[in-house]
């Protein structure tokens, strides 16, 4: 659960309790939950996630919402070999010096993806090499194998979807403006327009973007 009230650090990530974290990188108020193990993996701006997270192998980008329980990127076993223990691939713990190097390597770099403003729900499961599309809401419970398209609200095992937050027009345009790439000031200077009726948003910021793409308000 996110606590509303925590004062948050621009260039450090707030770290609960307990947690875990290896080869990562954060962006600007991150904030991880306490019991967090991460691993391998970049995440952006803004992001914050809820107890007992699992992130491996993962690029986070920015404002991303998870609550409790979110397991992002589990890592898979050899199915098709002999053993799909981790003895047979990387068993330096019981006593076997020859681990499968590229086998981890592999692993490693088969990166999963999540976008900007993306919400997972209470004890969702996002597996490995899947991307997530920017604006997408993912039902608490779910189990994502597939790759999931941008504004797209997921539920189920495995998760299917269910409907779309907006209009697909209404889609194309928010991810022309893109309001997650805004520089501090900008957020700020337009952060109540985050309160308006989604067509008033839209219009008022498309309007904004110059040829470029680039909002100049």
């Amino acid at each position: 659960m996110h606590i509303d009230y925590v004062k948050l650090s621009k260039d450090q990530p707030t770290i609960g309790a307990g947690s875990q974290i290896k080869d990562t990188t954060f962006g600007h108020y991150v904030e991880i939950g306490s019991q967090n193990f991460i691993d391998n993996s970049t995440i952006d701006d803004y992001t914050y996630t809820g107890q007992f997270g699992f992130i491996q192998n993962s690029e986070l980008k920015k404002f991303i919402s998870m609550a409790a329980m979110v397991r992002i990127g589990p890592t898979n076993h050899p199915f098709n070999r002999p053993a799909q223990h981790i003895f047979a691939y990387n068993g330096i713990g019981y006593g076997f010096d020859q681990p499968d190097t590229e086998f981890l390597k592999a692993r490693r770099e088969l990166k999963t993806v999540i976008g900007n403003d993306v919400w997972l729900g209470h004890d969702v499961v996002v597996q490995a090499g899947i991307k997530v599309g920017d604006g997408a809401v993912i039902g608490a419970g779910a189990v994502v194998t597939k790759d999931v398209e941008p504004y797209t609200i997921i539920g189920g095992v495995p998760g299917r979807p269910i409907k779309d937050r907006f209009p697909d027009e209404i889609k194309t345009d928010l991810l022309k403006i893109a309001w997650w790439d805004w520089s501090r000031e900008q957020l700020e200077r337009n952060y109540l327009d985050f309160r308006l009726p989604i067509r008033e948003f839209v219009a008022k910021h498309l309007d904004n973007l110059d040829s470029k793409g680039t909002n100049t308000r």
